[in-house]
C-alpha cells in the first residue's frame, strides 16, 4: 500500500514563513543616509547576518518535520 508521503510544498504556512524571511533579508526598511553602526559594523548587515541564521534554522525545522524523508529512503531500498 502507498502511503501519502508529507510535502512541504503543499503547505502554505510553510511558504507564508519563507515570504516574511525573505522579506526581512532585505535591508529596504532601514532609513538611507548614515548607517547605524555597532562597534564598527553597519546594523542592516548584523540584522541581515541573524535573519540568515535564522533561514538556516527554518530549513532545517521544515526538513525535519514536514519532510517525510524515511518514505524516499524506504522506498529506494525497495526498488533495490
Amino acid at each position: 500500500m502507498k502511503q501519502k508521503t508529507r510535502e512541504p510544498i503543499m503547505n502554505y504556512r510553510i511558504w507564508i514563513g519563507f515570504l516574511i524571511i525573505f522579506i526581512l533579508l532585505n535591508p529596504w526598511y532601514f532609513p538611507s543616509g548614515d548607517p547605524v553602526l555597532v562597534y564598527g559594523v553597519p546594523l542592516w548587515a548584523l540584522v541581515i547576518m541573524g535573519v540568515t541564521v535564522v533561514l538556516s534554522l527554518y530549513i532545517t525545522y521544515v526538513i525535519r518535520y514536514h519532510w517525510d524523508v524515511e518514505d524516499e529512503e524506504e522506498s529506494g531500498e525497495e526498488e533495490k
